[in-house]
């Protein structure tokens, strides 16, 4: 039987498995196996190919675990790259344009730098145009890709809307907005060139805590007044008169006065607005409303879904596009 120098063989004498390393006279061969060496005559070494094939063991190795035996991996824990907080992290992408290295474009990350896990709600816009939108479940001490944005998005001032709900503890709810000015990318881009930095990133809020009870002053009256007019029954008639098919949460349809308020309290009479629009449709048994929200950065229509997710008379809602509205309405359906 002929070999080669690199052939497999099997030893006949002691049962092991080798390699042959070289030839000794016309009759015997070196055999490494594993971290040993052996001398073995030609007549004790056969091809084991025939052997693999018919030892029963061969197709079944030992300790072999099958996918439902596995246990489920551990999560994975790495260090800590910034202070406690949560952060809107981006990462230049650079190429070589035959001159200079330019910037291609910029991932976005959020990190999670605290012990709690958050249901995140987020989006993107540029010059009113919705880039990206996206709800997920943010683990603790972790990092999360959102998208990228092409160095001309990045350049016209890109507007970011976030909110973090604590997943334990749903009182502790934070949102906000930032939008990224030119002039601060650029020092942030300058500051990774010449530091030698992977990634810059903006603190969005170190600590969530529960949001301050309003506290409510009533007037103290030592005795009933007499301009006011106890109602003792609902004006089905009034409340039809004042119910519509339509909407318009703009807020200068709603209160014209409205500059120099700031963006909290605009959203606050917007969802006024909307829970009254809904609670007189209950009342008057309509069977759709059409709340118009607008496109924007996408917080308010998230909100008015939230508002109609705990309403017990919505059979259904849709934001689908409307010739009329484009996608800046929810039509919403009641069942009663």
């Amino acid at each position: 039987m002929k070999f080669s120098i690199g052939d497999p063989v099997y030893i006949k004498s002691n049962n092991e498995e080798g390699v042959i390393l070289e030839f000794i006279g016309n009759d015997m061969a070196s055999v490494k196996v594993e971290s040993k060496t052996y001398h073995v005559f030609l007549d004790d070494i056969d091809h084991p190919y025939l052997r693999w094939f018919s030892k029963k063991t061969f197709d079944k190795p030992k300790n072999v675990k099958y996918v439902d035996q596995l246990q489920k991996e551990k999560g994975y824990t790495r260090e800590r790259s910034l202070p406690q907080g949560l952060y809107l992290v981006i990462m230049p992408i650079f190429k070589f344009d035959g001159f200079d290295d330019v910037v291609e474009k910029l991932k976005v990350y959020i990190y999670n730098e605290t012990w709690s896990d958050y249901k995140l709600f987020y989006n993107c816009s540029v010059q009113k145009e919705q880039v990206f939108s996206f709800e997920t479940e943010l683990t603790s001490e972790s990092e999360f890709y959102l998208h990228d944005l092409s160095f001309d998005e990045a350049a016209q001032n890109p507007f970011f809307s976030y909110r973090f709900i604590d997943k334990t503890d749903p009182k502790l709810d934070f949102d906000d907005t930032f939008t990224l000015k030119s002039k601060k990318l650029h020092e942030k881009l300058n500051e990774v060139r010449y530091d030698n930095k992977a990634f810059f990133h903006f603190l969005l809020i170190d600590q969530i805590k529960p949001k301050p009870k309003k506290e409510v002053v009533k007037p103290a009256f030592s005795s009933p007044p007499s301009f006011v007019k106890p109602e003792n029954h609902f004006d089905f008639e009034k409340a039809l008169k004042k119910s519509k098919y339509e909407v318009d949460l703009h807020i200068e349809k709603l209160y014209p006065n409205y500059r120099g308020l700031g963006a909290s309290e605009i959203k606050q009479i917007q969802l006024r607005e909307c829970q009254k629009a809904l609670d007189l449709a209950v009342a008057t048994h309509q069977q759709a409303l059409v709340l118009i929200h607008g496109i924007g950065n996408g917080s308010l229509k998230n909100e008015i879904h939230l508002i109609l997710d705990q309403t017990k008379w919505v059979r259904k809602y849709v934001n689908h596009y409307d010739s009329r509205y484009g996608y800046g309405a929810t039509e919403v359906f009641f069942q009663y």
